[in-house]
């Protein structure tokens, strides 16, 4: 008898070292994605960086005391473990460090921006509304705007926003405590909508641009999105004034389609040294997605962007008000 239950034994540790390989081997692949993922569907796979560190720390928490126990005494397989758990630190702590462009909440004056993706399915004006009254900002993009929509924020936002302006398409709408100069919707090589604006801030004018790429859930949307970016990236160049470029970017930091669009516009993302700050999805009553895995996989697709000549005092995510998007608030400094 004593000679099958060790052979089963043998077993079960054999076929859990192959289960263990295995999900390391698929969560490498994941990890390194971002670096050559441009096709779809692949790309999607980029955006959840935090949670496959999550998950390799874990593995590498089970195959420590795998090890202690001496069920496994391969050291390879733990060796790789922790070179994933590196791989995705080394992509995740540089949004926590201090930059460049992190400033003291001493420096003034401070500009207050806020980008909100109300979302088109979202019926609670209300109580999207109270979060922008609440947060204060002295400018607020708000995307996926319907005429319904744009007429409740104005009437409940009128007290405290006295400029505003719909953009004729792409469904975006700015509100300003501050006048807005020049407010008109562009269309980039006619791959998308944006809505762009000037405001002057102590004594110099800021170019404030409103975006809202496809989302990239199909072929041609991924496609798309892509060539909107790319639309942007030669706009942002163009310009001679400071620029703020806030909005649903429908992509995360760890894409590569990111990384080529911040190499190519040398723009700074607020989130830096602040957190990864993770936007979407939020629990809705017109989200499909269960309540149990919202909080699985959340992502940063909500940016703030902007120009070296500004400092940023602070960046955090603020409530959602009922859509499946928060809304992302930022102080900044204009620098002399």
């Amino acid at each position: 008898m004593p000679v099958p239950q060790e052979c089963s034994t043998k077993l079960i540790n054999y076929m859990l070292k192959i289960i263990i390989l295995v999900t390391l081997c698929i969560l490498g692949l994941l990890s390194l994605l971002n670096y050559f993922a441009w096709s779809y569907p692949l790309e999607l796979l980029t955006h959840f960086r935090v949670q496959y560190f999550v998950a390799a720390l874990i593995i590498t928490g089970i195959l420590l005391i795998l090890q202690q126990k001496r069920i496994i005494k391969n050291k390879a397989i733990i060796f790789i473990a922790v070179a994933i758990v590196s791989l995705n630190l080394a992509e995740i702590l540089p949004w926590y460090l201090p930059n460049s462009q992190k400033v003291s909440n001493n420096e003034s004056p401070q500009i207050k921006i806020e980008s909100f993706n109300v979302n088109v399915e979202n019926q609670e004006y209300t109580t999207a509304i109270d979060v922008v009254r609440k947060d204060k900002p002295d400018v607020a993009l708000f995307i996926e705007v319907h005429d319904t929509w744009f007429n409740n924020l104005k009437i409940g936002l009128k007290d405290i926003f006295p400029y505003s302006f719909r953009s004729p398409g792409g469904g975006l709408a700015v509100f300003s405590r501050i006048p807005l100069e020049g407010s008109h919707g562009v269309n980039l090589d006619e791959v998308g909508h944006h809505l762009v604006t000037n405001f002057n801030v102590n004594g110099k004018t800021v170019h404030f641009i409103g975006t809202h790429p496809m989302v990239p859930v199909k072929p041609k949307t991924f496609h798309r999105r892509n060539r909107q970016l790319a639309a942007l990236e030669k706009y942002i160049n163009q310009q001679q004034n400071p620029v703020i470029i806030a909005g649903d970017f429908n992509v995360s930091p760890w894409s590569p389609y990111y990384r080529k669009f911040i190499k190519k516009t040398n723009l700074h993302n607020t989130r830096l040294g602040f957190g990864i700050l993770p936007s979407w999805p939020r629990p809705a009553t017109h989200v499909k997605i269960p309540s149990w895995l919202i909080p699985l996989v959340n992502i940063p697709i909500d940016h703030c962007l902007v120009s070296k000549d500004f400092g940023v005092v602070n960046t955090r995510i603020s409530q959602n008000g009922n859509s499946d998007h928060a809304a992302i608030v930022v102080s900044l400094v204009l620098r002399s």
